[in-house]
């Protein structure tokens, strides 16, 4: 059989893996029968070799290929035409695939295929005075040929719905606010979610898992994503900021709580720059004086020095406009935006 996971999620992959690999057997004879190979440091003539290679003591064999298709993909891309050696290589594969191999699961890990370019639509090449039509991996995937799954990382909203499965499948009990919570503060990373419900499963002790249990257990990775965004903000780095942004909409963050929480880290500057002014000490010292945690005081101190005084309370000032425009009709997602963009423009000294 022919696997394609496509930009899926690295945790569910290792988990489909993992259970491709335990139908081969024992553990030792499943090692014996495995084989991966890494996208830049392969080609097609090995793939499918690797892949009609009898097993050993056994009735089927794995083979799992990193990146070669993304790899292939951008190859095609810069050649001039469809003559070129990577149509060559592109087209081996594809015919080759035309065959499944009878005692191999051969499984693509690829992110990065262009579904506008040939390696998914296809491509005629002239041969011998004629034309040859290569199907691509999207006719493939049609004729059944290739089984292509859907393994994509939850969205925000389908996220609950996996965590309460994970949970069922380990045996965990969880109420509703527990799960809501446990998918705000961790987001989208499954591997992390799993070892949280294990760890939250031993604090509880036999009990239903309750938000009070996440809030006391499970650091919230929004908080810690808002950081990363006032990072980018004192280093002036535009890219990085937005990057930063993306990834706290991605994690279905909204626009007034990320606002809020740009304040808020902002205040916390505020205080311990003045902190700092009048004497200071180590985080610990800071945090019982401006009524703070030591893990925010700590990244604070570090931050401080990228700001005058005066450009914090300028900042704040634009954080109060933009808040009044949100909330008095203005487009939420644009004016965030456009902070970011300000915030990030270096002060004239």
């Amino acid at each position: 059989m022919i696997y394609l996971f496509l930009d899926a999620d690295e945790y569910l992959v290792s988990r489909r893996v993992a259970a491709l690999k335990r139908a081969l057997g024992e553990a030792e004879m499943a090692d014996l029968n495995t084989s991966t190979l890494e996208g830049n440091r392969t080609n097609a003539a090995e793939i499918l070799y690797m892949a009609d290679t009898m097993p050993f003591l056994a009735e089927r064999r794995l083979v799992i290929v990193n990146g070669f298709l993304a790899h292939l993909d951008k190859r095609m891309s810069a050649s001039k035409g469809t003559d070129a050696a990577a149509y060559d290589e592109a087209a081996k594969l594809l015919i080759g695939l035309l065959d499944p191999p009878e005692s191999c699961d051969l499984i693509f890990i690829d992110a990065g295929v262009d579904k506008r370019r040939h390696l998914w639509k296809g491509f005629s090449q002239s041969r011998d005075g004629g034309e040859r039509k290569v199907a691509g991996l999207a006719e493939l995937i049609k004729e059944g040929k290739i089984a292509q799954e859907e393994l994509a990382t939850p969205d925000a909203k389908q996220l609950p719905a996996w965590i309460n499965r994970a949970a069922k499948d380990l045996g965990i009990a969880i109420d509703g606010g527990a799960v809501q919570m446990l998918a705000n503060f961790v987001g989208g990373d499954l591997r992390r979610l799993e070892n949280e419900l294990q760890k939250l499963a031993s604090y509880a002790s036999g009990r239903k898992i309750v938000a009070a249990d996440v809030s006391a257990m499970v650091s919230d990775a929004s908080e810690a994503l808002i950081w990363d965004l006032t990072d980018a903000l004192g280093q002036r780095d535009g890219r990085k900021a937005m990057r930063a942004l993306h990834e706290l909409r991605r994690g279905d963050a909204n626009a007034f709580y990320i606002l809020t929480m740009i304040a808020r880290q902002y205040r916390i500057l505020i205080k311990v720059k003045e902190a700092i002014r009048l004497g200071g000490g180590n985080e610990y010292d800071i945090a019982k004086q401006v009524g703070e945690s030591p893990f925010p005081v700590k990244k604070a101190m570090g931050q401080t020095r990228a700001y005058q005084m005066s450009e914090l309370e300028t900042i704040m000032d634009k954080l109060l406009r933009a808040d009044f425009a949100m909330k008095t009709g203005a487009d939420a997602e644009t004016e965030l935006d456009v902070l970011v963009a300000e915030l990030t423009q270096r002060p004239e000294r």
